[in-house]
This record gives structure tokens, C-alpha cells and sequence, in this order.
């Protein structure tokens, strides 16, 4: 199954903490860029990437009239890193990230929390690259620097540790992303109590590698903590609740727990239909699980219809040529295969 986002921006956060200083004698240059550039994280945070786009290039644009070294560039370089990361757009993403670092560098504050942040971002971004031995140092050297400049059990770390996480997660380093994902997971309950988001995306992904390893008792315990540690902080109708069903109901369904399953996938679809629209991506992500989920109970017609709605979704949201699409649309040729083989045998 595919995992639907859940996004934690704990670290494009701490790099505006490093502009904090800048916004007490701001002039209204200043403000405007505060303006835009907390207006780009919202509209990243609610998925709606075109508009956070739009405000991150104006911030930036903005940010070049400042002094050369002012933090608010680095900022701005490593906002529109994110959400061009978010996008897909790789390359791209990787340019803006290693400017900003290079910026960073020529400050003279390397050895700080904001360069292990920037390092963190760009080992992610590499990650996704599949350049995954550099990605692997950068995250290395994030936690070292971060743990100097914030303290070993700090907020940075976590972060940071459950990102590097993943990485052995796509290496299928199941045992490195377990014991990366436990720090991450005993950092937050002590700095954030048990009813933060964060510590709900280290439990969701410390359950997919139980999921992954074979543990399955593990995976669900995790997951179902996430789901309820999602639901505490935002209620029942909010997008990283929905994430939290749908990645639950995968598990569900490794344990035969069909129905409990189904129910949860097409709870979770309502959600993301109702708080993001009809054509956000997670709607189509919802919908391929689904697909997924009917395919293996050989209901290809159900399967076909959420699949090709998928498609369409995608196409219209992110393009052709983004890799969701192309994803969802081998599957969606696969179905019809079978849907197609499904009706022949049945006419002969």
C-alpha cells in the first residue's frame, strides 16, 4: 500500500527560528517577507502546493533585496527546497538546498543548528534520489551537529532520526530504522507528553518497520497509537487522521481484518474528500489502496473504478508525468488485464 503524507515540519520551523531575531526591527520589507513566508508554509501544510509556490517564490524574490548573509534568504532557499522536494521536482529541490548550505557555510555558522537542519533536509532530498550513501552521511552528520548545538535528547534530534529512519526503511535496514525510530519515539514522549503530532508520525513510522520486518503484533500496536494520538490532537476530521486509518487498514489487512479494514479505507477517503477536496493527491492515494485492497479480494470491477478515479485525480492534481501517476496508472492497466480476463472467462 502506498502511505498517504503525513507531513512534519518541525524542521522548516527551527530554520525560522533562526530568522526570529531578524522580525523585532523589521522594516516593511521585512514584514511582507514574514507575511509570505509563513503564508507558504500553510498553504504547503493544507497540500495546496500551487498557492504555498506562488508566496515561497515572492518570499524569496523579496529576500534578495536584503544584506547577503541575512538568515531570511537561507530560509527562503530552504522553504521552496521542501516543497519542490514535495513535488518531486528532485533536481530542482537539491540546487536551492546546497545554496542555502553554501550560504550557511559563507555566515561562518556551520557548526550550527541550522547547518545540521539544512544537512537533514538535503540527505532527504537525496534519499530520494536513491544517492543514498551521501544521504546516509548528511543524516550522520546532522545528528552529530545537532546534538552539539541542541543537546542529544532534543527536538532536532528526534526529527531528524526518524527522517534518517526512513532512509533505512527504503534500504530494507529494518533493524537500524527500529532502533532510529524507538529514540526518536522516547525523545518526543519526554519533550512533547503523549498527545503531539509529532510523536504520532514517529509511532506510525516505527509501525511500518514492524510491518516491514514481519512483526506484525508491533506494527498494529504503533499504528493503532498513532491513530489515536492523531485523534487527540486534531479530532476526527482531519487529513493526518485519515492518513493515520489508512495506513492502520494496511495493516488490518496483513492480519485478515477485512472489514475492519475496508471500513477504516473508506472512513479514511471521506475525511480526505471533505478536508482537502475532491482532487487532492491523498484522495488519490486513498483510492489506490483501495484498488489495491479489492484486488486481492479479486472484486476487479470495484478495483477498476477507484483505480481509473485515482488516475484522473493525479493527472489533473500533479500531471502525467509526475511518478504518483505513473504509479497508479501501471496498476490501473494491470486491472484491466484482469477485469478484462475476469469477463472472458466468465462468457466462456
Amino acid at each position: 500500500m502506498a502511505k498517504c503524507r503525513i507531513i512534519n515540519v518541525l524542521l522548516c520551523s527551527i530554520l525560522l527560528w533562526g530568522a526570529s531575531p531578524l522580525l523585532a526591527n523589521e522594516d516593511g520589507g521585512g514584514v511582507q517577507w514574514h507575511r509570505l513566508t509563513e503564508a507558504g508554509r500553510t498553504k504547503m501544510l493544507k497540500g495546496d502546493l500551487p498557492e504555498a509556490e506562488k508566496s515561497f517564490e515572492e518570499a524569496l524574490k523579496l529576500s534578495e533585496s536584503f544584506t547577503p548573509l541575512d538568515t531570511r534568504r537561507i530560509v527562503s532557499l530552504s522553504n521552496m527546497s521542501l516543497l519542490l522536494k514535495d513535488k518531486q521536482q528532485l533536481d530542482l529541490a537539491e540546487q536551492y538546498s546546497r545554496k542555502a548550505l553554501a550560504l550557511i557555510r559563507e555566515d561562518g555558522i556551520k557548526d550550527g543548528a541550522m547547518f545540521g537542519v539544512e544537512l537533514s533536509n538535503l540527505a532527504g532530498i537525496l534519499a530520494d534520489q536513491a544517492k543514498f550513501e551521501e544521504a546516509m552521511q548528511l543524516y550522520e552528520s546532522a545528528m552529530l551537529i545537532l546534538s552539539k548545538a541542541r543537546g542529544e535528547d532534543s527536538l532536532e534530534v528526534a526529527t531528524v532520526a526518524d527522517n534518517y529512519a526512513v532512509l533505512h526503511q527504503k534500504l530494507r535496514q529494518y533493524d537500524q530504522a527500529i532502533e532510529l525510530e524507538k529514540k526518536s519515539v522516547d525523545i518526543y514522549e519526554k519533550r512533547l507528553g503523549r498527545d503531539k503530532k509529532d510523536l504520532a508520525v514517529a509511532f506510525g513510522n516505527l509501525a511500518e518497520s514492524y510491518s516491514a520486518s514481519g512483526d506484525n503484533e508491533n506494527a498494529r500496536l504503533y499504528s493503532e497509537k498513532s491513530l489515536s494520538v492523531m485523534r487527540k490532537t486534531y479530532g476526527d476530521k482531519h487529513p493526518a487522521v485519515a492518513s493515520a486509518m489508512d495506513n492502520l487498514a494496511g495493516i488490518y489487512i496483513k492480519e485478515g481484518r477485512l472489514a475492519e479494514a475496508e471500513s477504516l479505507q473508506l472512513r479514511a477517503l471521506d475525511i480526505f474528500k471533505e478536508t482537502l477536496g475532491d482532487e487532492h493527491p491523498d484522495v488519490a492515494i486513498c483510492l489506490d489502496n483501495l484498488a489495491d485492497f479489492y484486488t486481492s479480494q479479486k472484486r476487479y470491477k470495484q478495483a477498476l473504478r477507484r483505480s481509473e478515479d485515482a488516475m484522473d485525480m493525479v493527472e489533473k492534481s500533479l500531471g502525467k508525468d509526475h511518478p504518483l501517476y505513473k504509479s497508479i496508472k501501471g496498476r490501473y492497466e494491470t486491472l484491466k488485464e484482469k477485469n478484462a480476463k475476469k469477463e472472458d472467462d466468465k462468457k466462456n
